[in-house]
């Protein structure tokens, strides 16, 4: 009767202890993930901590994996992260956080590799962010059909989300499909009838399509949204140029110029102008101050009409 009392005593006994070190362990990782918001280096010191305690805790690898995320540490994150996952290969959102470490690391094809593998494992998931993230690193990675395609996902789960429309603009603009472009920049001007831009980016669909007309109705729309845009005036410029129509072209190209004269894309196109308006001088000129801005696309025009040019002067 004794040896059973005493057992009894001792299961109480170490069961309170159990419990009292289970609680201190939690307090530990509360003061960590309190700091997560506040100090990052402390935060930590407190989940290290916990980890000490218990090495089995999932949440404080997760959430220190985020700390040193946070701090640049991204060895030490994924560390963690895939610790965590041992711990608990339920914790889905592991694939995200791992996918944005492998971005900030550059590591674009891991990173969309962890995307995927959320989207696989949360297939009812429809907040349409996984499909965005994955989305935008193959926009990085020139898969342009393949963003489009994450960006359509996107749309159909959050249809009112403008800027998943704009993203998918983008792509379709990239990828070259123009007629789904210019649907596309359509829906973003019905959504948001005041902002300059979407009739910026929908005169650029028209004027790679050619309709040098519609591109320039487009632009004329945004100066009158926004009269303070270099691009709009530039581009409009690029769109007259290509009709022939020099002396617009060249006082866009002006004014574009005023309002932004540090592009040296600006200065290259206007010498091009200057150079089919018959006025060499001006055009070698502006692709001299175009090349001083670190824009080279004419230098070999420079070298063959400007350089050549001015030796045979000079020996005359």
């Amino acid at each position: 009767m004794r040896y059973l009392i005493t057992l009894t005593v001792y299961v109480i006994f170490g069961t309170s202890v159990i419990c009292q070190t289970q609680d201190e362990v939690k307090k530990v990782f509360h003061k960590g993930y309190y700091y997560l918001s506040v100090d990052n280096e402390k935060a930590v010191e407190y989940l290290s901590q916990c980890i000490e305690m218990d090495s089995t805790f999932e949440d404080a690898y997760f959430h220190r994996g985020i700390s040193y995320f946070k701090g640049g540490l991204y060895k030490k994150a994924l560390y963690d992260f895939d610790r965590a996952f041992e711990l608990d290969p339920d914790l889905h959102i592991i694939w995200m956080y791992k996918g944005f470490t492998y971005r900030n690391m550059g590591l674009l094809e891991e990173a969309l590799s962890n995307f995927s593998q959320y989207i696989t494992n949360n297939p009812t998931d429809t907040t349409a962010y996984s499909y965005i993230l994955r989305g935008k690193i193959k926009y990085e990675l020139g898969d342009f059909n393949g963003a489009i395609e994450d960006y359509d996902m996107a749309v159909k789960l959050k249809p009112i989300e403008e800027k998943y429309h704009y993203y998918r603009f983008v792509a379709l603009y990239e990828a070259k499909q123009y007629k789904k472009a210019l649907k596309s920049a359509s829906k973003l001007i019905e959504t948001t009838p005041d902002f300059y831009g979407y009739y910026f980016y929908k005169g650029n669909v028209y004027h790679d399509l050619g309709h040098y007309d519609s591109a320039v109705f487009m632009y004329n729309v945004a100066i009158i949204k926004n009269y303070q845009n270099s691009d709009s005036y530039f581009y409009r410029a690029l769109s007259y140029q290509a009709e022939k129509k020099y002396k617009k072209a060249l006082e866009d190209y002006n004014t574009a110029i005023v309002l932004n004269d540090e592009d040296g894309y600006y200065f290259s196109e206007r010498g091009n102008c200057k150079y089919e308006m018959g006025n060499k001088t001006g055009a070698c000129e502006d692709w001299d101050i175009a090349g001083n801005l670190g824009y080279y696309e004419d230098f070999e025009k420079v070298k063959r009409l400007c350089i050549t040019s001015a030796v045979v002067n000079g020996k005359n």
